[in-house]
């Protein structure tokens, strides 16, 4: 038998290899970037690729100078294939590392967007997804291209800043799609805007029934951060002169449920640092320690309370609380699913925020 499965493993292995593209790496433009974008009935792709590295191992993907090929048709899927067919090499998505998708784009749906992409076995899982706001991804492209801008470093350094103020990013692809199958809760992707130092992610945009219906400013998607416990660094300013910094948060939400009443509790717990004080008051004592304390539970408490003002207003599942009330209450939750929408707007919600300054100072001799 074993004799026999040595016969039949190597015919195994040449049939998976069949189908497979065997090209030398200097035949093949590696997309960086891919610009998804749709105006009157159309679909344009535009791919962003390095030149110049070719086959040299030691050349990294930005070695070269950044070229864009494009391609449009009726469909996400018919403009790749009109992008691969009008370029000179081979175009592949498999180091492809960002997923820009145009306003309009957007708006028209993101599952007619990325239904091509998840479709593609050689799409890296990890791959961000960004909105670009009030324009087009190919403009986006073209403008950092004209700005001298090497833009696949600019996208990847502001996943790295994301990353100094969050323990996790939520817009990869595969989150991405996983979002897209909860149908009773929004979806939250971040957007970008350029600047003249580079990128910078301003907030969320926000998605109903799988298009785009706005923005978020920044402190609402702040709080959604918060709420969502993927927060790990934040700056708080006090009226009274007093500047201090989160070193540390946890949040965990608890959803009761007694029929049609649901109720959701939102538990922060974190702590924060002194970092600027003007004020010429002593702030060391343990009265004025305990007064900063309050203060800055209020503060992070009405941050919190954006993001659920917000869901309450618009009518839209901001937080994925669907999601929480169900895996929480089981057995009630299949006699509401239907009517998930109308009931978001009676949600009582109670936040219970403790904090500490954990540290006051780091050089000097106050006590």
């Amino acid at each position: 038998m074993k004799r026999l499965l040595l016969l039949i493993l190597p015919f195994l292995l040449c049939g998976c290899t069949h189908d497979m593209n065997r090209e030398e790496i200097d035949e093949i433009d590696l997309v960086l970037v891919l610009g998804i974008d749709y105006s009157e009935g159309e679909y344009l792709l535009s791919a962003l690729y390095s030149t110049g590295a070719g086959a040299d191992s030691e050349a990294g993907a930005g070695s070269g100078k950044e070229q864009v090929a494009e391609g449009k048709g009726s469909t996400a899927y018919e403009a790749l294939e009109n992008l691969k067919l009008d370029n000179k090499k081979n175009i592949t998505l498999a180091q492809a590392g960002s997923f820009l998708i145009g306003e309009e784009a957007a708006k028209h749906g993101i599952d007619q967007s990325l239904d091509f992409l998840k479709r593609d076995e050689t799409i890296k899982m990890e791959a961000l997804i960004y909105i670009i706001k009030e324009k087009k991804a190919s403009e986006f492209i073209q403008e950092g291209i004209e700005n001298k801008q090497i833009i696949h470093e600019d996208l990847e350094a502001i996943e790295q800043k994301q990353m100094e103020l969050l323990t996790r990013n939520d817009n990869t692809f595969v989150n991405i799609l996983n979002d897209m199958e909860q149908s009773n809760s929004g979806i939250l992707i971040p957007y970008v805007i350029a600047k003249k130092s580079g990128f910078l992610i301003e907030g969320y945009a926000v998605f109903d029934e799988l298009k785009l219906i706005d923005y978020l400013d920044r402190e609402t998607s702040d709080g959604v951060n918060f709420i969502k416990n993927t927060m790990r660094s934040y700056p708080i300013y006090l009226k009274d002169e007093v500047s201090l910094a989160v070193s540390y948060t946890h949040t965990k939400l608890k959803a009761d449920m007694n029929k049609r009443n649901i109720a959701i509790t939102i538990k922060v717990d974190f702590e924060t640092m002194l970092k600027e004080i003007i004020t010429k008051e002593n702030v060391y004592t343990q009265k004025e320690l305990l007064r900063l304390t309050d203060a800055q539970n209020e503060y992070i408490i009405a941050i919190l309370d954006k993001p659920v003002q917000y869901s309450i207003k618009n009518g839209i599942d901001i937080l994925n609380l669907a999601r929480l009330v169900e895996n929480q209450n089981i057995s009630q939750w299949q006699a509401v699913e239907g009517e998930w929408e109308e009931l978001l707007a009676d949600i009582k919600y109670k936040y219970q925020v403790r904090s500490q300054i954990t540290k006051s100072f780091i050089l000097g001799n106050e006590k």
